[in-house]
């Protein structure tokens, strides 16, 4: 029961096991991986039962077999041998031998009868997404999502599809309490989402990290049943446990009344908050915004080293208006606005601000709501 297989074709399937291979977990078996070998081709699989990986590569089997071993333990090894083929042969005892050009490594395993198996599903059920459209998605929704644990429900993206006339519109939302994203943009149709789902985001991550090195042009397979999403790309398989909880009635929480209409360029105001907040507290990072005819000015004070304070040009006819953020928040709001035209929508001092991409035309595809704090 052997194989060969190219160190780099090995160590790249190795490395997108790693984070799943439970290291901290009371299941012995979490922390392995499982390597499964036939005909042509090896198969990894990597599971903390939250999120499933598997990965199937290129290689020469001479018998076929499966072994598990320690996830972290073998990458290790691999990374290290010389650029050359890799020899595995499965000894007894769950033993495996790892052979290439002068070194030998002998390393213990579990029985692999023992490795939990991923969820089933039927090739017949995957409906087709552009994985660039996923990627830009991803990207611009899951920083806004809580990691506390406490908050499960709010620790992933809320995805869902409704028409518009005759257009499928893909929404994804993510919120902490403090801040939310929201994107809109025109999909295929996506089977088991009409009602909303919620990924939790360490899966969203990893979905993200598969599509990384990815041409963007290669579509994504996508599936969900009631319990997991299935994300199929090329020869990988992702397989995510969803979150059984109620998102939020978020649509309650976007302001309607905010008529103080603030059109700022997104890189200068970027640039100017990323300045100010350095004298911010480090605990709350927050920052003062003033707001008078055609200029806004940051302040920040910080009791140990001092204060900043700079204004930054805008476009605005209202009244004045002080009131305090988050500067973190506000920056990753602005780093992912569609537009270099941003607008920002304010009530008072005590009501959330709204951060858009300026639109001529219909409403917006997309807006960030941040909460405002007291400084």
């Amino acid at each position: 029961m052997d194989f060969e297989i190219d160190k780099r074709e090995f160590l790249k399937g190795l490395g997108l096991m790693q984070s799943v291979a439970g290291r901290r977990t009371t299941l012995p078996i979490l922390s392995h991986i499982l390597l499964e070998w036939e005909k042509d081709s090896l198969c990894l699989t990597g599971t903390d039962l939250e999120t499933g990986i598997r990965e199937e590569l290129t290689a020469r089997i001479h018998q076929g077999g499966k072994a598990s071993v320690s996830a972290k333990k073998i990458f290790e090894i691999v990374k290290e041998l010389p650029e050359e083929t890799i020899h595995i042969k499965k000894k007894e005892n769950q033993w495996i031998t790892i052979q290439c050009g002068k070194s030998v490594f002998n390393l213990a395993g579990l029985d692999p009868e023992e490795f939990p198996s991923l969820p089933t599903y039927s090739d017949e059920s995957f409906s087709q997404v552009s994985t660039n459209l996923m990627k830009e998605m991803i990207e611009k929704t899951v920083f806004a999502a809580s990691s506390e644990e406490s908050r499960y429900h709010l620790n992933g993206i809320l995805i869902s599809q409704s028409k518009k006339g005759e257009r499928e519109i893909l929404r994804m939302v993510a919120t902490d309490g403090h801040r939310l994203s929201l994107l809109d943009r025109e999909s295929q149709m996506i089977r088991g989402i009409e009602k909303g789902i919620i990924i939790p985001k360490k899966g969203v991550l990893e979905i993200k990290k598969i599509m990384g090195d990815r041409d963007g042009a290669e579509e994504m397979k996508v599936y969900f049943d009631q319990t997991h999403g299935f994300f199929k790309m090329g020869k990988s398989l992702m397989v995510i446990r969803l979150i059984d909880g109620e998102f939020p009635e978020y649509e309650q929480v976007i302001p309607k009344g905010n008529d103080k209409r603030i059109l700022m360029e997104k890189g200068k105001m970027y640039a100017s908050l990323r300045r100010v907040s350095t004298m911010a507290s480090e605990r709350v990072e927050g920052i003062k915004f003033l707001v008078k005819k055609n200029f806004v000015e940051l302040s920040s004070y910080h009791q140990d080293f001092g204060d900043a304070k700079e204004e930054v040009e805008v476009s605005y006819e209202g009244p004045s208006l002080e009131i305090g953020f988050n500067a973190r928040y506000l920056m990753e709001a602005l780093s992912v606005m569609d537009k270099e035209d941003v607008v920002m929508e304010l009530k008072d001092e005590g009501s959330p601000g709204i951060l858009k991409p300026q639109s001529v035309t219909e409403p917006s595809n997309q807006l960030c709501i941040v909460m405002p704090m007291r400084i």
